[in-house]
């Protein structure tokens, strides 16, 4: 399976699971105006970590999204097992790190009465 797959994958389990589009992190500040709310700050970060702990927290994460799969009936848990097994095999590779997910801080206020 190749990379774009994958995270192919992924994200048509979040839209499945949660209703959450492709993309919609990207347009989240925007979706906030919409919404009638101000964007106050956005912030965001990652953090690069040894890759036997990058491998196994990415592969944790997918383990989990199968929990939720399976219950949904997705049809997909091949595809998961596949995707936890070559992270996990990925820890013996010769990688320098792994970053971490990305973290998105997004402070939003309704806005101040004129």
């Amino acid at each position: 399976m190749t990379p774009s797959v994958r995270t192919d994958l992924l994200h048509d389990l979040m839209e499945q699971m949660c209703g959450v589009p492709h993309g919609a992190v990207d347009q989240i500040a925007e979706s906030a105006r919409a919404a009638g709310l101000e964007v106050v700050a956005v912030n965001g970060n990652f953090a690069a970590v040894d890759p036997q702990l990058g491998f196994d927290l990415h592969a944790s994460t997918a383990a989990a999204i199968r929990e939720r799969a399976v219950t949904l009936n997705t049809g997909v848990e091949n595809q998961i097992d596949q995707l936890v097994n070559d992270l996990r095999a990925a820890k013996s590779g010769d990688y320098k790190w792994v970053s971490t997910p990305f973290y998105l801080d997004l402070a939003l206020r309704k806005p101040l009465a004129p």
